[in-house]
Formats: structure tokens, sequence, C-alpha cells
């Protein structure tokens, strides 16, 4: 039966991880017949801080702790893949920010259910918006919408908010079904909401094959004779330890090509999704430490190493890599990598791994969806 469906993540800017992992399971849900609408909650600012942005943004030769220059730049990005994910995604709701104005939109559009997820949703100082709670889905009649979250994502392997758990506690329990991203946020459910039924799944991202980014959306973009190869990097925090492991690499893989898809000089370049894919599909090997940039390394089959990144999140990285048996894929220094070497990727049982994680977590999403 066809369902009338929302998606809630967050904001799809300019985060490559972001907008695939909505597109993903956007385009899954569309190929099963559903009606489906991504209902595009934006960050919500008070009005103090729209107009200190505002006036900061048009005083000329001024860069107050780089804000100018950031927005700037975060708004050249939204605006540059604006085009892409319209056209991908084929139904957006306008910006909403806050709970009555998601509510309104919710009971205007009568939907048979909303999924919240995936990605961080639900790391509380990450989203940094007092209307956080919107994403357990506070503006959803459950007497009339089924909530289900699929591949929910804490960021870290504890809650970080305070004095809100019995607040979240009682939300969680009118969801139908509940899933995480990582190992740890089945525990997290239990142990800080008393939620005893979340189920662990893959990114929506890894729901879709390397065919369908490569016939989809790459070769779609003519973006499939992007023949850079060699040692890509895509690293999102710049840091001395992390140049020494890209050094390593390059040396020990013997490769000359090296390609910076972020960091280290590419920073202000801006990549089409496309091109952003199919430097991953060519590549040799990568050097990340962004958490998408080591889904899409896997996707397509790549020798690859995850540099920890503990700011941003550890256990997404760690929940991943062990349940597909590469845990010696994530680093932290060039001493260790020396000490283990790059070694090679037994892809043949990764895909085994993968392939079962996949048909159970396709499993949830289903019967979630058509169960009562």
């Amino acid at each position: 039966m066809a369902l009338k469906i929302g998606i809630l993540t967050l904001p799809i800017t300019e985060n490559y991880g972001g907008i695939l992992q909505s597109l993903a399971l956007y385009k899954f849900l569309d190929a099963e017949g559903h009606d489906v609408v991504l209902i595009y909650k934006d960050t919500y600012q008070d009005f103090w801080k729209k107009t200190a942005i505002k006036i900061l943004l048009n005083i000329p030769f001024h860069n107050f702790k780089n804000i100018k220059s950031k927005n700037i730049l975060k708004l050249e990005r939204k605006k540059f893949h604006s085009p892409f994910i319209k056209k991908e995604i084929f139904k957006i709701s306008k910006c909403l920010y806050t709970k009555q104005e998601l509510e309104d939109y919710a009971k205007q559009e009568s939907f048979d259910v909303v999924i919240v997820g995936s990605d961080q949703v639900w790391r509380k100082a990450y989203i940094n918006d007092k209307y956080y709670k919107s994403y357990f889905l506070d503006f959803v009649s459950c007497s009339k919408t089924k909530k289900l979250a699929y591949a929910a994502s804490f960021g870290k392997d504890y809650w970080e908010g305070q004095d809100d758990s019995e607040d979240i506690t009682k939300l969680l329990q009118d969801f139908a079904a509940v899933s995480v991203r990582e190992v740890s946020g089945v525990g997290i459910c239990k142990k800080s909401f008393n939620y005893d039924k979340a189920e662990h799944v893959l990114d929506p991202a890894m729901l879709m094959g390397k065919e369908f980014y490569k016939s989809d959306i790459i070769e779609k973009y003519n973006d499939s004779n992007n023949k850079e190869g060699g040692l890509l990097t895509y690293v999102l925090d710049e840091a001395k330890e992390k140049k020494e492991i890209i050094e390593f690499v390059q040396k020990s893989v013997n490769n000359q090509n090296i390609h910076h898809l972020k960091g280290f000089g590419n920073s202000d370049i801006i990549f089409s999704v496309p091109e952003w894919l199919a430097s991953f599909a060519n590549a040799d090997f990568v050097v990340t430490d962004s958490f998408h940039g080591m889904v899409f390394s896997i996707i397509f089959e790549k020798e690859f190493v995850v540099i920890g990144n503990s700011k941003r999140g550890l256990d997404r990285f760690i929940s991943l890599l062990s349940l597909l048996g590469i845990e010696d894929r994530l680093v932290f220094d060039v001493k260790a990598l020396k000490d283990k070497g790059v070694g090679n990727i037994d892809y043949c049982r990764v895909n085994e791994l993968l392939d079962k994680e996949k048909k159970k977590s396709l499993m949830f999403l289903m019967e979630a969806l058509n169960g009562e």
C-alpha cells in the first residue's frame, strides 16, 4: 500500500554525507511507490542573533571572529548544491523553524508516516536549536500518524542533554519503531530513556549499492570521466598528525598522484555531489576523518584508513568498522599506523557482512512501515 511519508533530517545544505544519506532514504522509499516529502526543518535563531549576523555580514572590511567569511561560504555552498538537491529530491517542504510551523505542516500534509533520520539528529550539542525535540517528532500526532526513527544517531556514546530525559522518554514511547545507527545508541535509548526496543541498522547511504551511485548520480551528471585516481584525501579538520598520516600512506602505497578533496589547500573549493562521489569511485586509496568519507570508501570497495575524529564523535566510526570486521582501518596517529601498516581489505568478507546487515536494515524499515 502506498503511504504518504515525511522524512525529517538535519538541514541538507553543504554536507555531502547529509545530502547523500537523505537522498538514499528518499530514493528507496520513492522506488517502493510511496509519496515521499522531505520535511525541511532549518535551524531556529533568535531575532537578536539573526540581526547581529546580518549586521556583521554587511559591515565592509570587517570579519569579526571569521563570522562573515564562514556565513558567506555557507550561503555560497547552499546555493551551489540547491539545484542538485531539488532535482533529485522531488518534494521538499518550505523552510520550517518552530514546533508550531512543523505541526501546521504535518496537519496540512496528513502524513501516514513521519521518519526521523538519519545522521546526528539526536546529538543535542550538534543541533544547537531550542526546538531540538522536533527531532523526536514532538510535532506529530501519534493518533493520526505513525512515528518511526531510522538510523538516528546520537553521534557519541551518551546523551548530551540535561534535565530533559523525562520529556524524551515520553516522546519515544509514541514511536511505532526505533532504530539507531550505532550500537551504543541502543544502550543510550535503554539507559537514558528507558526504551529497550531500539534496533541497530545501517546508515541509509548503505542501503544503496555502488551501482546506484555510479549510474544514477555520477554518470547521470557526466562525471564518470573524472579519472583522478591515486590517493584521495578528504579531511574535515586539518592537523599536523593527519598530514603525517597522509604522507606515510602516500609513501607506503607508492602513489605520487594525490588529490585533496577537502583540507590542505582545498577547503574553499566547492565540488558538486556527483564530483565528490566520482572522486571516491575513482580513487585507489582514501585517507579521511569523515564518517561518510569512510562509508563511501566501503561502498566503492576502496583501500582506506580513517583517522579518529573524537570531536565529531568516535562511536559512529567504531560501530560500523566493528560490524564489518575492519576495525584496523581506524588510526589515531602515524606511529600506530607504522606499527601495523596499511594492509589490504578483504572485500569479499566485508561485502558478505554488509549484505547481511543491509537485509536486516531493510527488513526493519519495511516491517516498521507496513506493520500495525
